[in-house]
């Protein structure tokens, strides 16, 4: 059938169109305000779950500090100090020397972490003091989740921002994972438990076997022993207490001990999402995350020494890395163990000397094969799923 193209259809046409668009511009505003208060309820809803597991981490912290020498009641504000506890970051305009500085800073906010528990926990032996500063930790990662989130819900209904509603609404499935694993962490710091993190300090404390360690920097261990002809020296941060160490100072002074001709490193690597946990890759570089004042450290003096920097690395989530290590992570620090060994076989000489470095958290993690955890739990249903996805593709 033709289009009438006469006048007054096109005049019909456009009347019905012109109240058709007023219909829509009356009715949006409308619209949005309607969805607006959905999603405001909904962001309410997953407010109160935030604001619930930010008191159940702090629960945890108050119960985990009050086993070490001080009741609940003397506690409890010390505590909620510590909570919103912060650290501010030197000036990036003036480049020069902001590693030095931001390095001083971690430092005195370490030094803050651990009086603060000397004063909360008296009876806390190193080990254990350790621990507490991981389970305020994560306490802390908890509540600054909730109060974040808690900030822009109510600065949208303020303002009412209809863009600032529906942006926490599309990320609050993101933060919500988060601060359950926040919270699974805060959890295993509380009961001394190993970490996906750690599965690098698991590594190094396999390579050690039952050679003596030392501590050159403080919080910081190496141990000397042979493979193949190979003098290797093992680092890694002390354990079996929640530390990271400085793997980079004690790298450091050990080059300029003697002569080093080669370094591995071993991290955990974040996975990217369909990939599996636990697989072991090879590369180059300094393989340490956080803040860069360590990888620097490493970086300078594998340049100036002109000394060949292995990475190797173990894949895992975001949520692995800060919850109990499981099966499928210990496995790959067996298979690391192995790669190490080849490594060395391929790439150095009899008579070469190693620097083998596990980075991580040591909490439950120690330097004798005594002192590494027996079991581990299943990855989560969802590890499963993603792998029987993927295994037709292999």
């Amino acid at each position: 059938m033709p289009f009438d193209l006469r006048p007054e259809s096109i005049l019909v046409w456009l009347a019905v169109l012109f109240i058709f668009s007023l219909f829509m511009m009356l009715l949006l505003p409308q619209q949005m305000a309607l969805s607006s208060r959905l999603w405001i309820k909904h962001v309410r809803k997953s407010v109160s779950e935030l604001e619930k597991w930010a008191k159940d981490g702090r629960r945890i912290a108050l119960g985990t500090i009050t086993k070490h020498g001080r009741p609940k009641r003397d506690v409890e504000k010390g505590l909620d100090n510590m909570l919103e506890f912060f650290a501010i970051e030197p000036v990036h305009e003036d480049p020069v020397g902001v590693l030095r500085r931001l390095e001083h800073v971690l430092d005195v906010r370490k030094k803050r972490f651990e009086g603060a528990v000397a004063d909360l926990a008296p009876k806390a032996d190193p080990e254990a003091a350790a621990n507490v500063e991981m389970v305020i930790e994560g306490a802390m990662a908890n509540y600054l989740i909730f109060r974040l989130v808690r900030h822009f819900m109510l600065l949208a209904e303020k303002t009412k921002s209809y863009q600032l509603i529906m942006v926490l609404q599309m990320q609050m499935p993101f933060l919500k994972d988060l601060a359950k694993a926040y919270l699974e962490a805060t959890k295993a710091f509380a009961d001394g438990k190993a970490i996906g993190d750690g599965v690098g300090a698991m590594v190094a404390t396999k390579l050690i076997g039952k050679a003596t360690c030392k501590e050159l920097v403080e919080d910081t261990v190496y141990a000397e022993t042979k493979l193949d002809g190979r003098r290797l020296l093992v680092v890694k941060a002390r354990g079996p207490g929640g530390r990271v160490g400085k793997p980079g100072e004690l790298i450091q002074r050990l080059v300029k001990r003697q002569k080093v001709d080669r370094i591995i490193m071993i991290d955990a690597a974040q996975k990217l999402e369909g990939e599996v946990s636990g697989q072991v890759i090879e590369g180059v570089g300094a393989a340490i995350g956080g803040p860069p004042t360590e990888k620097y450290k490493i970086e300078e003096v594998a340049v100036k020494h002109k000394i060949p920097l292995d990475a190797i690395v173990i894949k895992e989530s975001l949520k692995e890395a800060i919850t109990p290590l499981n099966q499928r992570l210990a496995k790959g620090a067996d298979i690391t163990v192995e790669r190490i060994k080849l490594a060395i076989h391929e790439r150095t000489r009899a008579g070469d000397t190693v620097i083998i470095a596990g980075i991580g958290n040591t909490i439950g993690i120690g330097q004798r094969a005594d002192q590494l955890p027996k079991e581990f739990p299943p990855p989560k249903k969802e590890e499963k799923e993603i792998e029987s996805y993927l295994l037709p593709f292999r």
